[in-house]
Parts: structure tokens; sequence; C-alpha cells
């Protein structure tokens, strides 16, 4: 089942020209189910260009067709396993430039910033996406990162209630379960969402161990980001592989059936949230 997949944390959504009252033109036009995340962007715009900074309103395009949302392709997933894993080590051994950085049109636009410049326009997107989110969606959001966050918590709520309650997901969990069993892992749960999330789970906690990811500053935690050479994290991402192709092996018969399930949840909530 794949993890959670938003727009990155408006790193650069939230950075764009500065001090232009240039009218904003548009992205391509998104698809249907893309309506509401192309609005926010609009709104967006609209206030930014109202406290003198320029953006550019851009909604990615999607990772998977909406086809293949629907299916599940196990010979695709195992080569995409054999070479990445879970992509988590693999960022590190294949750092590559992400194809959404090369569409979007504001990253041309920041990279003459000052960092005066930058530190402000970045304060006012922080604002603006706050209010273009609850513009546009009616969601009591704090922030960006909060709106990410509220529509990650409810995926995993309807995928428990949804997923967790299907009978013949229950059932081939379990044989799922057993397989890994035989394998000589140690499974603490045999529900599909857990079973879905255990061995990326398992990867993420290797990663994290011994790694200090939060420090402490004046005014409370902040993120300090993971970095490892490629040749240590090659030596991980070859027990990550192992793990993901075993797990997909167990989940042969599990994940056709519960992909296309949880990806029509995520769509959902993705289109209430605007994402």
């Amino acid at each position: 089942m794949p993890r959670r997949s938003f727009p990155a944390l408006a790193v650069l959504a939230l950075i764009a020209g500065c001090g232009t009252d240039t009218a904003a033109s548009p992205s391509a036009a998104p698809s249907p189910k893309q309506e509401r995340a192309h609005m926010i962007q609009v709104a967006k715009a609209d206030c930014m260009k109202g406290k003198g900074f320029r953006y550019v309103p851009y909604v990615a395009r999607p990772e998977i067709s909406e086809q293949d949302m629907k299916t599940f392709d196990y010979a695709a997933a195992k080569a995409e396993r054999s070479k990445y894993g879970f992509r988590i080590f693999s960022s590190f051994v294949y750092p590559d430039k992400s194809p959404d950085d090369e569409a979007d049109p504001n990253v041309a636009i920041i990279v003459d910033l000052s960092p005066a410049q930058l530190g402000a326009y970045k304060r006012a997107g922080e604002s603006c996406d706050t209010q273009a989110i609850r513009q546009v969606t009616g969601k009591n959001v704090k922030s960006y990162e909060d709106w990410a966050t509220q529509a990650s918590e409810m995926v995993h709520r309807l995928w428990k209630r949804e997923l967790d309650g299907d009978p013949k997901l229950v059932e081939l969990a379990s044989a799922m379960a057993d397989c890994l069993t035989g394998k000589g892992y140690r499974v603490t749960s045999t529900k599909p969402v857990a079973m879905s999330e255990w061995a990326a789970q398992m990867v993420q906690s290797e990663l994290q161990g011994g790694r200090k990811t939060m420090t402490p500053n004046g005014e409370g935690p902040v993120f300090k980001p993971i970095n490892i050479s490629p040749d240590e994290a090659r030596r991980y991402l070859d027990k990550e592989i192992k793990v993901a192709l075993d797990d997909l092996e167990c989940g042969k018969q599990f994940y056709p059936v519960i992909v296309p399930k949880s990806n029509e949840v995520e769509q959902r909530v993705n289109e209430e949230f605007g994402i």
C-alpha cells in the first residue's frame, strides 16, 4: 500500500518572485479531480499579489494515472522494489531532482532572490497558504503542514474503518502474515492496514534509529534532516530491498486487492482537501 503522498510541504510552493504586481499566469488546466487544488493555487496567487509578491498557480500532475490507481501491477512493483525497495534508503543512493522541481514555474523565479527577499516571501506564502486553503475548502487549518496532517489523519482513519473491516482483506492479510512468519519476520498485527505498512515502517525506523532528527532551539524542536553517505546507505538499501521483495512475494494476493481500495480512499480525501 502506498505511503501518503502530499505535495512537498510548501518548500517551493511558499516562495516565488518578489516585488511585482504582474498578474500570475495559471499552470496547465488541472484534471477534474484536481479542480479544488487549482482553486487553492489561484487564491494563493491573488493573496500573494495583494502582498506585493508574484506567484504562479501550479498543480503538479498526479504521480500515477487514474487508471493505474484502480489496478496493481505485480511485475512493475517487483521491478521498482528490486532497485529502490520502499524508496527510503534509495534516496541517499540515487539522489535525483524531482521532476516537479523542473516543471514548477516558481522554481525559476526564486533563484535570484536575496536571503531577505526569500525570508519575506516565505512568511507571506505561509500566511497565504492558510488563507487560500480555508477560503476554498472551508477547513479550519492553522498552516499548510496542519492541512496536510489533517488530510493524512483522515486517510488513515478511513483506511482503518473501511479496509480493516473488509472480510476479504482480513483473510488475505492473515495469509500474508503466515507467509512472512515463515520467512522469519515478526508480525505484530495481522490487520490489513498494518500488514500493508509494517515493512516500510520498519525500514523507516531503522533510518531514524540512532540518528537525531529533532534538535531543540529557543522556541521548540526543529527538524534536522538526516544525512548519510551513499556507501552507508547502500548497505541499508540492500537489506531494504530484500524486505521489500519478501513483503511483495508474501502479499502477492493481498496487494492487488488492497491497493486499489486504498487509492480510492486517498483520492476521496485529496479531492475534499484540495490536494
